[in-house]
């Protein structure tokens, strides 16, 4: 299943691309994300390097995603796929335009979960909701760190 979640945000395209190029800045996308944890990764996006996270679902449902990335273009795009999780395919580009001033961000999910896990019928029922609630979160989340002016060269807003 494909996904595609785009937002805009005032603040310069190298900026926010090096933001989101550390991968310890998930933690602070995913603050308050419910059952996530960030496990480790190893200090980069580039080929080759890996980011691992734990997802809960329900009380006693919770898994690893081992991703590791393979393309790094700064500061247009990086993406990572998946080594390790429920799925049979997580693949994840991460694309940032100028745009009006600011930082057009898109994501573009393609995932599946595997067959002995539901297949395509589990992502769309199950995974997908989650997946844009979370999308959601995340935007609300970059757009927080711009305004507290945290990403370089943002305007910040209110004090």
């Amino acid at each position: 299943m494909e996904f595609l979640f785009e937002t805009t945000v005032p603040a310069p395209r190298e900026a926010v691309f090096a933001f989101h190029a550390d991968p310890a800045n998930l933690d602070v996308l995913m603050a308050g994300w419910p059952g996530y944890r960030l496990l480790g990764h190893d200090g980069s996006v580039r080929p080759g390097s890996t980011t691992w996270v734990r997802q809960r679902v329900a009380l006693v449902l919770t898994f690893r995603l081992g991703l590791r990335h393979h393309l790094y273009e700064p500061p247009r795009r990086f993406a990572e796929s998946r080594v390790h999780g429920p799925f049979a395919r997580f693949d994840h580009v991460h694309e940032f335009e100028e745009s009006g001033g600011g930082t057009l961000v898109r994501d573009r999910l393609d995932l599946r979960l595997s067959p002995f896990l539901g297949g395509e019928v589990a992502t769309r029922w199950l995974v997908a909701p989650m997946v844009r609630r979370m999308w959601a979160h995340r935007h609300r989340a970059l757009h927080g760190v711009v305004a507290r002016g945290a990403i370089a060269g943002a305007p910040r807003v209110g004090r």
